[in-house]
């Protein structure tokens, strides 16, 4: 099968994304092992990826792999999961439900796993080592050439998440864009290659002023404008990476508060991927974002309900987080019933996470002594003074001091 022709499929391209789409294809059911186009294993491993099951896209690339050992799709999708996978475990992928009013959870984040990162490279390392190779035999190969691009872009992506470290991240970009626009070049059709350079170009056209000076001084120039226009026609032109792009352009319209076209192509990516529980949480983020409490409300609510239904991929939620969010808004509002109905979500469940139903607790006093209900308050202040855990015991006990003046 034609490289190109058979990645039908969305890469992780750009190297700030958090989450890209791709559709899966599955081969005729019943098939023997030994006659599946590597390519079928791909696409599963492709569905598993954009819907947060990390294990199971691993698992997917190494069979594409075992059929196909030097295909450097296989790879870029392989170090992508492996990333990805990481940022999941050190919390980079779910932060929408930190905000002030549970800054407490907060806590010291782990730090990298260097076993995990060790893969990353490796399999970032295959693809350059088989793409070099076949641009050695004709410099105009345009999949050797994207893969090298998909390559440094995901590089790119680990310098700035992981490492921290910017101009790092900026140069692998910058490497990912020329393979792009080499592409370009060679084929203007493969439009495809477009996201990565606009990407780039809306990135540094984006540096605040104080610092774009450094930039120019190492050779970075761009336009987030020209960028958008790249990314659009992506979505319309491309056929690798219509969802990457779409996922990509709500980041930016978010960024540039444009939250209606945001939401609305969130909206779509969840059709594709409906295991994928974090994509509901950045629409209802874009409410927050634009002031619309009751709809972020109203959607977190929604989210919650589809978790405690079971529906497929939703256990991998924070559940007490998104219980505690929802009986913050509804405390915020005025919603003295349903705030406490949330937070009893937390309290009232043994499992719960003892230093959330602390918390929890202290909430429902604060609602109790709102509703000129101080033995219920006194109640749930008891109780927080009881757990292990000195902050809220002492905050429990200056209140039951207070209301026992």
């Amino acid at each position: 099968m034609n490289s190109r022709a058979g990645a039908k499929s969305r890469h992780l391209s750009a190297w700030l994304s958090l989450l890209l789409g791709v559709t899966l294809v599955l081969g005729p059911a019943g098939a023997a092992a030994e006659t599946v186009d590597p390519w079928v294993y791909y696409y599963a491993g492709q569905d598993h990826f954009y819907n947060v099951e990390y294990d199971l896209a691993l698992q997917d690339f190494r069979d594409a792999l075992a059929g196909d050992p030097d295909n450097p799709f296989f790879y870029n999708s392989l170090a992508n999961t492996y990333l990805f996978q990481e940022l999941y475990r050190l919390g980079q992928l779910e932060g929408n439900l930190y905000d002030a009013s549970n800054s407490f959870l907060k806590e010291k984040k782990p730090e990298p796993d260097s076993a995990q990162m060790a893969k990353v490279k490796e399999a970032l390392a295959r693809v350059r080592s088989i793409c070099e190779a076949r641009l050695r035999k004709n410099p105009r190969d345009v999949d050797a050439l994207y893969n090298l691009g998909i390559s440094y872009s995901t590089e790119g992506n680990y310098k700035f998440t992981i490492e921290k470290s910017w101009f790092d991240a900026l140069r692998a970009g910058s490497k990912a864009n020329e393979f792009h626009r080499k592409v370009l070049a060679i084929d203007p059709n493969y439009h495809d290659a477009k996201l990565v350079p606009g990407v780039y170009d809306y990135v540094v056209g984006s540096i605040p002023g104080s610092v774009k000076w450094l930039a120019f001084l190492f050779g970075y120039s761009g336009s987030k404008y020209r960028g958008i226009r790249l990314m659009q026609e992506t979505i319309t032109k491309g056929k690798l990476l219509t969802s990457a792009s779409a996922f990509l352009l709500a980041v930016v319209y978010t960024r540039e508060k444009r939250h209606d076209y945001a939401r609305t192509l969130f909206s779509s990516l969840q059709d594709y991927y409906p295991r994928n529980p974090l994509l509901p949480l950045e629409i209802a983020r874009s409410y927050t974002r634009e002031g619309k409490q009751k709809e972020a409300l109203e959607q977190y609510v929604k989210v919650a309900r589809d978790m405690e239904a079971g529906r497929p991929g939703y256990d991998k939620l924070p559940r007490e987080r998104l219980w505690y969010q929802i009986g913050v808004l509804y405390q915020q509002r005025g919603e003295w019933s349903q705030a406490l109905n949330a937070f009893a979500m937390i309290t009232d469940r043994n499992d719960s996470d003892g230093l959330l139903k602390a918390h929890s607790g202290l909430r429902r006093g604060e609602i109790f002594l709102a509703q000129n209900r101080p033995d219920q308050a006194r109640a749930e202040y008891q109780r927080v003074a009881d757990l292990p855990y000195e902050e809220t015991r002492l905050e429990a006990r200056q209140r039951l001091r207070t209301l026992s003046q």
